[in-house]
């Protein structure tokens, strides 16, 4: 019964919706995420250097660049900042 359990993954955490469409989609076409069905919705991203930022998505690219609007910072569970519109630099794989 031990070895069983060690076989066994550890529980995920809960991925954001945003997160799993758009690692799928990437690895299906190969070509980028296809974003359009999250167009003028609400994103929570977490970006390199531990950066947390909340807005609209209003525009994406091929490469992964994606304007956000309404844009807030998640600095600490405490402390906010208002962006407004950013663009967000993707990369090219």
């Amino acid at each position: 019964q031990s070895a069983t359990a060690q076989a066994e993954s550890p529980p995920r955490r809960k991925e954001r919706p945003w997160q799993a469409a758009s690692f799928v989609e990437m690895s299906k076409t190969g070509s980028g995420a296809d974003l359009r069905k999250f167009m003028e919705k609400r994103l929570d991203l977490k970006l390199t250097a531990n950066r947390h930022v909340v807005g609209v998505l209003r525009g994406y690219d091929q490469f992964m660049n994606i304007v956000l609007d309404n844009t807030v910072e998640i600095v600490s569970p405490t402390e906010k900042n208002e962006i407004g519109m950013v663009v967000i630099r993707g990369k090219l794989f």
